[in-house]
C-alpha cells in the first residue's frame, strides 16, 4: 500500500510539474509577460527560486499552443521571442543582442536567493556584456528607446555615439543607376531606415536613395555621403557579434517573411509592418491569389512574433473597406492577449456594418478574454458610449461574465 501511495504521489507531482511547465511555455509563446511574472512569483513562493529558474530553462525547448487560425496544436517557442521575453522578465529590455546564450545567462541565476536578487544579477551581467560589445564597435539591434528607462545614461550615450560615428564614417557606393546597400544595412540607422522603407536586397535604384537618406538625416542630423564605385566592398566592417541577430539581419535583407516569423523577434516588425501595408494596397489594386498569400504570410509572422507593436499595423488594415483583408486580421488579433487588442476589436465590432467582420471580431474578443479578464473592463467602458451593434456585444458581455476566472491560465 505504501509503495502504491508513493507511486501515486510521484505521478501527481510529475503531472503538476508538466502542467506548470506548459503554463510557462504558453505565457512565453503568447508574450504574456505579466502572467509569466505572476507564475514565477507563485512557483518561487511555493518551491523556491531555483525551481522557478529551472522551469524557465526547460521552457527554452518547449512547445506552446499554436495561435488560432495557424493550424496544428503545438509549436516550438520561437528562439528570439524566448530571448526577448526572458530579458523583459529580468528588466533588461533592449539589451537582447548581447553575445551570450540565453540559457547560460539563466543558469548563472541558480544560486540567487530570489527573483529580486536574480534580476539585479541579470541586469548587471548583461549591462557589462553590452559595454564590452559597444567597445568593440557593435551596437546592432540594441533598442535605445527601451533601454532609456532602465539603464545608466552613459551606457545609452555610448551606443548612440557608436551608431552616429558609423553614419559619419559611412560612404555609400553607387554605380550607374544602382545603390549598393550592404554597408548601409550593416549600420544601425541605415538598417532601420531601409526596413521602414521596405527595401529588399543589397542593391537599390539610385533614384530612390534620397528618401532613405532623408530618414537617416532626420534621426541623426547627418546625411551619409555617396561615392562612385563599380566594385564596392562586400564585407561589412562590423557585423552583429550575436549570431542569432546576424541571422535576423540576413533575413531582413532578403525579406524572408516566414523566416522572420520563425525567429519571433520584435525587431523585425518595422519591416513586416511596411510589407503588410504594401501587400494590402497591392491586393486592393490587383486581387491576385499571390498578393493575398503574401498578405496572409506577413500577417502570420506578426502573430508568431506576438508583439503589441503590431496593433497599429493591424488597426490600419481594419480601417479598410475590404472584408477579405479585414476578417483574417480580426481573427489574428484574437491571439494578442492584452486589453489593448480587445479594445481595438470591440470598437470595430461596435461600428462595422459587415456581418462577417462583426462575427470574427466577437469570436476574437471572446478568445482574448480566456487569458485576459481585463477585457470585461474595456467592454464596460466602450458599451457606455455610442455603439451601433450594442445588442450582440451585450450578449457577449453576459456570456463572458459567466466564464470562470479559473480559465485564466488555461
Amino acid at each position: 500500500m505504501d509503495r502504491l501511495l508513493k507511486e501515486s504521489r510521484k505521478r501527481v507531482a510529475e503531472i503538476e510539474e508538466r502542467d506548470k511547465l506548459n503554463e510557462i511555455a504558453n505565457a512565453i509563446g503568447d508574450r504574456r509577460e505579466r502572467d509569466l511574472f505572476d507564475l514565477l512569483a507563485n512557483i518561487e513562493a511555493r518551491n523556491g527560486w531555483e525551481t522557478a529558474v529551472q522551469f524557465l530553462i526547460e521552457s527554452a525547448k518547449s512547445t506552446y499552443s499554436a495561435p488560432v487560425g495557424a493550424g496544428g496544436s503545438q509549436r516550438r517557442i520561437e528562439p528570439l521571442k524566448y530571448r526577448e521575453v526572458i530579458f523583459a522578465t529580468f528588466s533588461s529590455t533592449g539589451l537582447e543582442p548581447v553575445n551570450h546564450d540565453t540559457v547560460v545567462l539563466l543558469e548563472e541565476l541558480r544560486s540567487e536567493e530570489s527573483m529580486v536578487s536574480a534580476t539585479r544579477a541579470f541586469t548587471a551581467r548583461v549591462q557589462n556584456l553590452a559595454i564590452e560589445q559597444f567597445q568593440s564597435g557593435d551596437a546592432f539591434f540594441f533598442d535605445l528607446t527601451s533601454m532609456s528607462s532602465s539603464l545608466p545614461t552613459d551606457l545609452i550615450e555610448m551606443a548612440e555615439a557608436i551608431n552616429k560615428k558609423r553614419m559619419h564614417e559611412l560612404i555609400i557606393p553607387v554605380s550607374r543607376e544602382q545603390t549598393h546597400l550592404k554597408q548601409l544595412w550593416y549600420s544601425e540607422y541605415g538598417r532601420i531606415a531601409l526596413a521602414e522603407q521596405g527595401v529588399k536586397g543589397n542593391t537599390f535604384p539610385l533614384s530612390d536613395l534620397d528618401s532613405v537618406l532623408s530618414v537617416i538625416q532626420l534621426r541623426t542630423g547627418h546625411r551619409p555621403m555617396t561615392k562612385e564605385d563599380d566594385s564596392p566592398l562586400e564585407v561589412p566592417e562590423v557585423s552583429p557579434a550575436n549570431a542569432e541577430y546576424g541571422n535576423l539581419l540576413t533575413m531582413m535583407i532578403n525579406q524572408d517573411i516566414n523566416g522572420l516569423g520563425f525567429l519571433g523577434s520584435k525587431y523585425s516588425l518595422p519591416l513586416l509592418s511596411t510589407v503588410l501595408d504594401s501587400a494590402a494596397v497591392d491586393y486592393q489594386q490587383d486581387k491576385s491569389n499571390n498578393l493575398f498569400r503574401r498578405f496572409i504570410s506577413c500577417m502570420n509572422s506578426h502573430v508568431q512574433i506576438r508583439s503589441l507593436n503590431s496593433l497599429a499595423t493591424f488597426e490600419r488594415v481594419m480601417q479598410l473597406d475590404n472584408s477579405r483583408l479585414v476578417t483574417p486580421v480580426t481573427i489574428a488579433l484574437g491571439n494578442f492577449y492584452h486589453e489593448s487588442a480587445a479594445s481595438v476589436l470591440i470598437e470595430l465590432a461596435c461600428r462595422t456594418r459587415n456581418k462577417e467582420v462583426e462575427a470574427s471580431s466577437i469570436t476574437s474578443i471572446a478568445n482574448i478574454h480566456r487569458k485576459c479578464p481585463e477585457v470585461e473592463v474595456v467592454l464596460d467602458r466602450i458599451l457606455a458610449s455610442e455603439c451601433r451593434n450594442r445588442g450582440r456585444l451585450k450578449r457577449l458581455q453576459k456570456k463572458l461574465l459567466k466564464t470562470s476566472r479559473s480559465q485564466y491560465y488555461s
